[in-house]
């Protein structure tokens, strides 16, 4: 199953992003970029299905700096992340999930449309896990769907069909990822909607 995700995602590199916007709006991108100021401090950062990383030239310019361990399962879109920015050697590229993370000493960590891959039994783990890693007081930034209104759900059962099909992906539903940050003892610092409220973007402290 991990193998058809992999080439699933891989065949949608080159056209993920521009596919996002089409579906989303310019709201997806927005929604990433909207707390990245928390970033200003940071020293090391733990970003999770960081995707093709179109958003890596935004955090460079705001913390050039900052250590950053990017993860991300499909090999191609690591390819596409890395010629998202000229050589930058704090940037440690791996190919993986938050089984693979290195360090136990982020202060920060990034979750961007990354928490809605799992069941919500599965994600409990996956927090967990991630949770493991971060230094006392650390923010856990996180964007992703929200499920509030009726035309959401249309969306979303669209969203994750088109998925299955295209990449394997067997999670059908979305999960309840503000409840698990919460649950994992998370304090929600501030948050901020787009896209029509279909997109929740918040900061948690760990």
């Amino acid at each position: 199953m991990k193998n058809k995700l992999v080439k699933g995602f891989d065949r949608l590199a080159p056209i993920y992003d521009s596919l996002a916007q089409l579906i989303i709006g310019k709201g997806i991108q927005k929604s990433q970029l909207h707390f990245l100021n928390y970033l200003k401090e940071k020293k090391k950062l733990l970003i999770l299905g960081g995707g093709t990383g179109w958003i890596l030239p935004y955090i460079v310019d705001i913390n050039p700096t900052l250590k950053i361990d990017y993860i991300e399962l499909a090999p191609k879109m690591i390819l596409k992340a890395k010629q998202s920015l000229k050589e930058n050697t704090n940037i440690n590229f791996i190919v993986g999930t938050e089984e693979n993370v290195p360090h136990h000493d982020y202060d920060c960590v990034l979750t961007n449309f990354y928490l809605d891959l799992f069941t919500d039994t599965k994600l409990n783990d996956v927090i967990g896990k991630i949770k493991k890693s971060l230094l006392p007081n650390a923010h856990w930034i996180a964007t992703d769907f929200v499920s509030e209104q009726g035309w959401h759900k249309v969306m979303l059962w669209i969203m994750y069909r088109f998925f299955n099909i295209a990449t394997g992906l067997m999670t059908y539903s979305l999960p309840q990822w503000e409840n698990s940050l919460i649950q994992a003892n998370g304090k929600l610092v501030v948050m901020k909607k787009y896209g029509r409220e279909f997109i929740k973007t918040a900061v948690y402290q760990f």
